[in-house]
């Protein structure tokens, strides 16, 4: 696409020799900050539906990982092309049913099949939830966690898979919880990363009985 190789140019002239002095500056562990910045802003404009704004923030999420990319083939660590020919090989391994001749019949079977695929693919034996970013927000890595464990067959505390609640009424209840933290004086970012925590110590037990 022309207006892409256009600004893979534009991150080349901000990089090189002549460039711009704070983009000279930034290293991998410096742009960090900005991914997750950016991508919290995505968020943030498809939760308004405001367009302009998603076209906008996603465009600057973009390059971010162009930066992240262009950095990367000036100090000669990879490139670009890299990063493109590893995303579309794994869409590709991934999709068997679409780029095979693999079958399936639900939305399940593909998910069922993206798993099974996952973890051909592991290069080293990992626990199940060693894959999950510690640095993932509270609330995301908490879910991302529950349904693993849960999928795994490990018995929660208190299984409520046949309640189902409202997004609205899902909001409530966190802010009450947030409400019953700021009463009791507690962080409630830490109370969930101690209780997250206990968790993945009861399932990392149960996964590999001594």
């Amino acid at each position: 696409m022309e207006q892409f190789d256009a600004l893979l140019l534009v991150a080349e002239k901000l990089l090189s020799p002549h460039g711009c002095p704070w983009d000279l500056k930034q290293t991998f562990q410096s742009l960090q900050p900005y991914v997750l910045e950016e991508a919290h802003e995505v968020i943030e404009a498809v939760d308004l539906d405001d367009d302009h704004k998603i076209v906008e923030e996603l465009g600057d999420l973009l390059y971010t990982i162009i930066f992240y990319g262009k950095l990367a083939e000036k100090t000669k660590r990879f490139s670009m092309e890299q990063i493109v020919t590893a995303i579309k090989e794994k869409l590709i391994r991934r999709h068997p049913h679409i780029f095979g001749d693999v079958k399936v019949e639900s939305v399940e079977e593909v998910v069922s099949n993206w798993d099974k695929i996952k973890k051909q693919e592991r290069s080293s034996k990992k626990a199940e939830l060693d894959e999950i970013p510690p640095t993932l927000p509270g609330l995301v890595r908490g879910q991302k966690i529950l349904k693993r464990v849960d999928k795994a067959g490990f018995a929660l505390i208190e299984n409520k898979k046949d309640r189902k609640l409202s997004e609205a009424e899902l909001g409530e209840k966190i802010l009450e919880l947030l409400l019953d933290a700021n009463q009791s004086d507690i962080d409630a970012e830490s109370a969930l990363r101690k209780a997250l925590a206990s968790l993945m110590q009861r399932f990392r037990e149960w996964e590999t009985p001594s």
